[in-house]
This record gives structure tokens, C-alpha cells and sequence, in this order.
């Protein structure tokens, strides 16, 4: 069995965080920017949001699957320092400049302002959101401090503050979507778990993850291992219950589930090969080449993704129940 995995964007932008919940940090605007909609967003169904060339670009993905486009750019809020685009792309956290607070952006809003989250870390090394992007884990290297964030996008607020990570640095994090478990990685290869914000615990049986992800709505983990080369599902993650294997010969760098749920998709960039498993029966549904892709984020619709290559094309894929679809964006708009 093996899963689906998707490309996000572009290979001239950096991933700060591992998928899915990939953070895209996007270089400072111009001071003369404003924040606000594509013109001809308006009106039109957005898909989803493509950022570069430039680290100051942002473009809107307009229409439907089959049938999309990349819109005209939209302005980024004149204070930004970086931006850390969100699982599903609902909403952006916004770095500013000196001691600004983060704060949450739409960027599919009209005029959209930003939001202050108070006490939040300013200036996070390391940002990663839960599988639908209804919270986020912020880390900041010097201190060690882990902050958690939940309520997003509509009502932020720093839900907890764990209790400091010693060296070494951490350079994994995945969190769930009720931000109540954390499952950090450190750069010493160390798995470490936090519950309802209480004290790390070393995290039962022993992975090599390329990449996880939390179930949408659970507590349960996808470890996709580089060791043992397969992907497994910890229902429960911490309890002593047996990992489930969901696919064995498979070594994605990449893994992501769609927003209801039901389907994980991978991404070994290395084979070139994009899976899709039903998270239900636990079955395979299929395979699909894609060759030169290497990286993956979720769309506004929860089972659309974006792609990238490394000639710089850009791909839409569709999840539905008879595996994955893709569909290549014009080449007047995917030359940027």
C-alpha cells in the first residue's frame, strides 16, 4: 500500500516547518504595500494562493478545478516581516516588523486586517499548524519555549505554554487540532509528548520520522518512517496500543490528510510517487507518478492540493474516491 502526497510551492521559497503543516515564510514587503484582495479576486471563487517568484509575491488561484487561474497579486500588509501560510490556506500568520505582535490575515478578505494574538512569540524559529489549521505550535530555539495557539482563525488566543524544551532544538512539531497533544522531534532524533500541557514524556516505541501528521479532529498520529520505510498510524499517539501499518515500501517526505479526514495523501519527492490510502478501509487507492514534484499544501477546499516541480509548473490535485486527478495550470499563468 502506499499514499498520496502533494507539492506546495515553489522551489525558490523555503518550508519552515514539515508537512502538512508546512509554514511558507514570505521576505518583507515594500513599505509602500497595503493589505488587501487581488481586484479580480472579487467575485471569483478562490482556490487557494500561490506565493513567488519574488519573496514578497502572493497570487490568488481562482476558479475550479480544471478550470483555474492565477489572479492578479495580492498586497501584503505593509508591516510584515514573514508569513506562514496555514494547512488549508484559510488564513495566514503574519510576522511584523520590531516588536509588533503576530497577528492572523485573510488574504482571501477584502481589506482584511490583521488581528493581534496577544502574548504570542513576536519572531518564532519554527511555526507549524495542526491538520485543518485550527492551531498552531510556535517554537523559539533560544529559549526552548513552545507556545500552543488554538481558535483559529476567528478567535486566537495562546491556549498554553509548555514547559521549556533543554538542548537539543527542536525540528519537528506536529500538534493536534484542539491543541491538547504536541509530539515534538529534536534534532537529536529524540520523540518527546506533551498532553493537556503537561510535562514531556518520551513518546512510546521507537520512529525515524520523515513526516507526520495528526488525524483531522483526534489524537491520532501518521508517522511516515525513513527507517523502516513505511508509514504508520498511531491511534491514541502516547498510548501502548500496537501502530497499525497503513503502508510498507513507502518513504514519503511529505504527508498530508485531507480536511474531513478520510483520505491520507504522500509524497515521495525522491521516487516521484504521489499515493492516496482511505483512512476508513485502510486500502490503497492507487499510485500516481510525479516525477519532478517536491512539495505539498493543502488548498482552501480541504481535498485540493498544490503543487510545484522543479521546472517551476504548477499542478493542481483533486482527492475523490477513485484516487488522485491533476490538472496543470495555463502556461501563460504558471510562467512566473
Amino acid at each position: 500500500m502506499k499514499l498520496v502526497l502533494i507539492a506546495f510551492f515553489c522551489g525558490r521559497l523555503a518550508l519552515t516547518a514539515q508537512a502538512p503543516q508546512a509554514a511558507v515564510r514570505i521576505g518583507a514587503p515594500n513599505a509602500g504595500s497595503r493589505s488587501g484582495q487581488a481586484p479580480d479576486a472579487v467575485g471569483a471563487a478562490v482556490l487557494g494562493f500561490l506565493p513567488g517568484p519574488g519573496p514578497l509575491d502572493l497570487n490568488a488561484i481562482l476558479g475550479v478545478f480544471g478550470a483555474a487561474r492565477l489572479g492578479a497579486p495580492v498586497v501584503v500588509p505593509k508591516t510584515a516581516s514573514r508569513l506562514y501560510v496555514s494547512t488549508g490556506q484559510q488564513y495566514a500568520l503574519v510576522e511584523q516588523n520590531a516588536d509588533a505582535p503576530l497577528a492572523v490575515w485573510d488574504p482571501a478578505a477584502e481589506n482584511g486586517g490583521l488581528t493581534a494574538i496577544p502574548g504570542a512569540l513576536p519572531h518564532p524559529d519554527l511555526v507549524t499548524f495542526s491538520p485543518r489549521g485550527d492551531s498552531a505550535a510556535l517554537y523559539a530555539r533560544e529559549s526552548g519555549q513552545i507556545q500552543i495557539i488554538g481558535g483559529m482563525p476567528d478567535r486566537p488566543e495562546r491556549r498554553k505554554t509548555l514547559p521549556l524544551l533543554s538542548s537539543p532544538a527542536a525540528s519537528m512539531i506536529a500538534v493536534s487540532d484542539d491543541a491538547n497533544v504536541v509530539v515534538v522531534r529534536n534534532s537529536a532524533g529524540d520523540i518527546l509528548i506533551s498532553k493537556d500541557g503537561k510535562n514531556w514524556q518520551p513518546f512510546s516505541g521507537a520512529y525515524t520520522p520523515s513526516a507526520w501528521t495528526f488525524v483531522p479532529k483526534t489524537h491520532d498520529l501518521i508517522v511516515g518512517d525513513e527507517q523502516e520505510n513505511a508509514i504508520f498510524l498511531i491511534e491514541q499517539a502516547g498510548s501502548d496500543r500496537a501502530r497499525i501499518v497503513l503502508a510498507e515500501d513507502s518513504g514519503p517526505n511529505q504527508i498530508s490528510v485531507t480536511r474531513d479526514g478520510q483520505t491520507l495523501v504522500a509524497l515521495d519527492s525522491k521516487r516521484g510517487t504521489l499515493w492516496a490510502i482511505d483512512l476508513k478501509t485502510r486500502m490503497s487507492k492507487g499510485a500516481t507518478p510525479a516525477a519532478n514534484l517536491h512539495s505539498l499544501s493543502m488548498l482552501r477546499g480541504g481535498n485540493t492540493f498544490l503543487a510545484s516541480s522543479q521546472d517551476a509548473s504548477v499542478t493542481l490535485l483533486r482527492v475523490s474516491e477513485g484516487g488522485v486527478q491533476m490538472s496543470v495550470l495555463p502556461a501563460a499563468a504558471g510562467e512566473r
